[in-house]
C-alpha cells in the first residue's frame, strides 16, 4: 500500500513487541476492508511513557495497542476512560479524536468472547472460577467473568501479596472473589469449573510447567492466555484428560478484533484472522 498524509496510523506499544502477532492481525483486516490504514509494532522505553502517548494526540496516529508494561500507564495518560478501565486502571486500547484521547480495555470481553466462540455453553455450566496469575491478563479475565455473572473467582498466584491485590481491585465486580496462596493451586484447580492460566507459564522459551489437573472436574473447562506455542503444556493436559480448552489465540483475536471496531466501526472477520495466524505461528514453528 502506499502511505499518505491521510493514511491512519496504528501502533502497538510495549516492551518486548517484537513477538507479538497484532501487527499481521491488524494488517488482515485493514486489507479486508481496503482501509487507507497502517499498523506498526513500535517498542517505547520504560520512562516517560505517559507523556510520550500524551504527546502523539498532535502527531497524526488514529489508534494504539498497548501491551506490558504500559497498560496502567495509558489508562493514566488518556482524557476519557471506558468502565473497564475505569474499573481496573489499565487500558490495551486507545483512539484519538478530536485532539483527546480515549482509553478502553477489550481484553476483558475479549477472554469472554474467546469463551463463548470455542465453549459456548460455559456460561450454564460456570459457577466457579480459578485464575492463575495476578497481572494485567489474570485481572483482565477475572474481571470479564465477574461481568459475565461467574458467582465465585478464585485467584492464586506465586506471590500472595500480589493475588490479593488483584482481588481487592475484582471486589466490586464480583459476587465472590478470594485470592488463594500458591500451595493451593491443585486444591484450586480440583473445585473450578473454569480454569485460566494468565501468567507465561508455556510460554515459549520459559520452563515446562506440570499443571496439577488430575483432580479437575470432568466438567472443567481449561483456557490459556499464551499463544506461543498455540499447544501450551496446559492444554496438552487438559485435552489427555477429555477437557474442554480454550486456546490463546482466540483471545489475542476477539480483544484486537474488538479494538479494530473502535477504531473504524467495523466488526472484522475473526475466522479469517485465525486462519492467518495459525499460518504464521505453523511457519515459527
Amino acid at each position: 500500500m502506499t502511505i499518505t498524509g491521510k493514511t491512519k496510523v496504528l501502533a502497538l506499544f510495549g516492551s518486548p513487541v517484537t513477538h507479538s502477532l497484532s501487527p499481521q492481525m491488524h494488517a488482515g483486516w485493514i486489507a479486508d476492508h481496503g482501509l487507507d490504514a497502517t499498523y506498526v509494532a513500535l517498542p517505547l522505553e520504560g520512562k516517560g511513557v505517559e507523556a510520550t502517548l500524551r504527546a502523539l494526540r498532535g502527531v497524526g496516529f488514529h489508534g494504539a495497542n498497548i501491551t506490558v508494561p504500559f497498560k496502567d500507564a495509558a489508562a493514566r495518560a488518556a482524557d476519557w476512560h471506558d468502565q473497564a478501565v475505569l474499573d481496573l486502571g489499565a487500558a490495551n486500547t486507545l483512539r484519538w479524536h478530536e485532539g483527546e484521547l480515549y482509553a478502553g480495555n477489550t481484553d476483558a470481553p475479549g477472554f469472554v468472547a474467546a469463551l463463548d466462540e470455542q465453549a459456548p455453553a460455559w456460561k450454564v455450566s460456570v459457577k466457579r472460577a480459578l485464575v492463575v496469575g495476578a497481572g494485567g491478563a489474570a485481572k483482565a479475565i477475572a474481571y470479564g467473568l465477574a461481568k459475565a455473572g461467574v458467582a465465585h473467582i478464585d485467584i492464586v498466584n506465586r506471590s500472595t501479596a500480589r493475588g490479593a491485590e488483584t482481588a481487592t481491585a475484582i471486589a466490586p465486580s464480583a459476587v465472590a472473589v478470594a485470592a488463594r496462596p500458591w500451595s493451593e493451586l491443585e486444591d484450586a484447580i480440583a473445585e473450578a469449573d473454569l480454569i485460566a492460566n494468565a501468567t507465561t507459564l508455556g510460554m515459549t522459551g520459559k520452563d515446562a510447567f506440570d499443571w496439577p489437573l488430575a483432580g479437575a472436574k470432568e466438567t472443567a473447562i481449561v483456557a490459556d492466555a499464551v499463544y506461543a506455542p498455540l499447544e501450551t503444556d496446559l492444554l496438552i493436559a487438559a485435552r489427555a484428560r477429555g477437557l474442554a480448552t480454550v486456546d490463546g489465540l482466540a483471545m489475542l483475536i476477539h480483544q484486537g478484533a474488538l479494538a479494530f471496531e473502535r477504531w473504524f466501526e467495523i466488526a472484522p472477520d475473526t475466522a479469517k484472522a485465525r486462519e492467518r495466524l495459525l499460518a504464521i505461528l505453523a511457519e515459527r514453528a
